[in-house]
């Protein structure tokens, strides 16, 4: 989560998350566009490589 942060923080594009216990779920969407952009795919690559490393 606190890789994902930064790149939030960097690329200025938030993903609604929830953190229970062992489990994370993540909404990816950009309301600009009315649903998914190329900075919403950028970011779950990002987070799905961040993911495989642990």
């Amino acid at each position: 989560m606190n890789r994902t942060a930064l790149l939030a923080e960097q690329m200025g594009h938030h993903p609604e998350w929830f953190n229970v216990y062992n489990r994370v779920d993540v909404t990816l969407s950009t309301h600009d566009c009315g649903g998914l952009s190329q900075n919403d795919i950028d970011m779950a690559i990002a987070m799905n490589s961040y993911a495989q490393a642990v």
